[in-house]
């Protein structure tokens, strides 16, 4: 398998688990063990779009029990013989090469996967992507002649990879509390970026758009910015460094 793959920079680690909870688009070609029809093909792959029960493979680095995953999007993009040009949006954690195993059983024939590419992986698409060259002449430029133009454009903020999170903006008066793990109460939100609703992962910025923590909303938008007190975003990851906005407690 080839294509996207994000590296996360050391500060940017804390934000895994949300990235976890993002997306991802496959291209791959897959083979099929006996003659399948067009129509035949395409009813299967709507039988596997939606949630699907999947248990892991032999080879995995998790437990082998059986899950549920969402399968956005399974379209056949070419058949040609017995093989299939394929593309899959799917949640995180779901394994491509046992969802082709498991439609083959379903169209009674067996499958197999030949290959697969990564297009996508949460906000960040293979278009937008460096290659391993790219990546080490962008390296040898910073450290071997001190420009770091290239650089620059490799290594991406923070913001970017939770973008199609919903936002909470706060005051600077609420920042450090935020980044000593207080929770956040309605008198320290600004403004809001999209409409929220009770229990959404939000992230948590200042109002000049750098990211302060992540978190999940205890109220609606709407109970946010009518209320006058009570907790309305408990923290859950802070990211921002302490002590960069100045304490408002004594």
């Amino acid at each position: 398998m080839s294509g996207v793959l994000i590296v996360l920079l050391p500060s940017a680690t804390k934000l895994v688990k949300y990235l976890h909870a993002l997306g991802k688009e496959y291209v791959g070609i897959a083979e099929l063990h006996g003659g399948v029809s067009p129509d035949s093909l395409l009813e299967a792959t709507k039988q596997f779009t939606g949630e699907i029960y999947q248990r892991p493979p032999l080879r995995s680095s998790v437990s082998r029990r059986l899950r549920t995953r969402e399968v956005y999007e399974f379209d056949v993009l070419e058949l040609k013989d017995r093989r299939f040009l394929f593309k899959v949006k799917t949640e995180s954690g779901t394994y491509i090469r046992k969802l082709i195993h498991d439609l083959g059983i379903y169209l009674g024939v067996g499958a197999h996967m030949v290959e697969l590419r990564r297009t996508s992986d949460g906000p960040f698409a293979e278009d937008s992507s460096f290659n391993l060259l790219e990546v080490a002449a962008a390296a040898y430029r910073h450290f071997e002649c001190g420009d770091s133009k290239l650089l620059k454009e490799l290594i991406r903020p923070m913001e970017e990879v939770i973008r199609d999170f919903p936002s909470v903006y706060i005051k600077d008066s609420a920042v450090a509390a935020v980044c000593y793990g207080a929770s956040l109460a309605v008198g320290g939100i600004s403004k809001l970026d999209v409409p929220i609703s009770k229990g959404d992962v939000v992230a948590i910025k200042s109002l000049k758009g750098e990211l302060v923590a992540m978190g999940r909303s205890l109220m609606d938008s709407k109970t946010m910015l009518s209320s006058e007190e009570g907790l309305a975003v408990v923290t859950e990851r802070v990211v921002m460094e302490r002590d960069i906005y100045p304490k408002q407690w004594s």
